[in-house]
């Protein structure tokens, strides 16, 4: 091959390329931003914790007509018996705020590998210490670190796996965070 042919090659290799990594990193962010609070749930973060293989990623949206969505992605649990959102910093237990599993609004399915739970939450979805307030405080709290997702199960009736709730751009707050190699799927809505 030629020199300039080769030259030619090289650049249309490093120019493919950078397309593939600037659109990768484009849809990174365009997908950190529409969920912007996140959790990794294991069952060290339990309190007391828990042993199981269990892994979880809990993901919120930001307020945005009235309306707060969510997604819960779980491996190793197909059974659960219930998904809140709890007012509690790590290491600490505290009251349902919001449920997440067997509402009105929310969706589930089971998959290969676990369950997916999917839904909204409103103003009047609140309970427990939010009850009468909105989901502007509920925002608050997450990115205040004072609130936690966990999934219960009938082995596991006060919670199998828990994570603390976190902005994207500030760090979970538990000491005990493991990462999740959760799969995702999509549940029509």
């Amino acid at each position: 091959m030629s020199s300039s042919k080769y030259v030619c090659a090289s650049l249309l290799a490093v120019a493919i390329s950078l397309s593939v990594f600037v659109t990768l990193s484009v849809l990174d962010q365009a997908y950190a931003a529409k969920y912007p609070y996140k959790g990794q749930l294991s069952g060290k973060n339990e309190v007391p914790p828990v042993q199981t293989k269990a892994t979880g990623e809990a993901e919120f949206t930001k307020v945005a007509n009235a309306t707060m969505k969510y997604r819960v992605n779980v491996t190793g649990i197909s059974n659960a018996t219930g998904a809140h959102i709890h007012m509690g910093k790590a290491g600490a237990n505290g009251d349902v705020i919001a449920d997440l599993l067997n509402t009105p609004t929310s969706k589930d399915k089971d998959t290969a590998y676990g369950m997916i739970i999917r839904g909204n939450i409103s103003d009047s979805s609140l309970k427990g210490p939010m009850q009468g307030k909105k989901l502007d405080d509920l925002a608050a709290a997450i990115e205040s670190g004072d609130t936690y997702v966990n999934v219960h199960t009938t082995a596991h009736q006060n919670g199998e796996i828990r994570g603390q709730l976190a902005s994207e751009a500030k760090p979970s707050g538990s000491t005990n965070s493991t990462n999740s190699t959760v799969g995702f799927s999509t549940l029509t809505e």
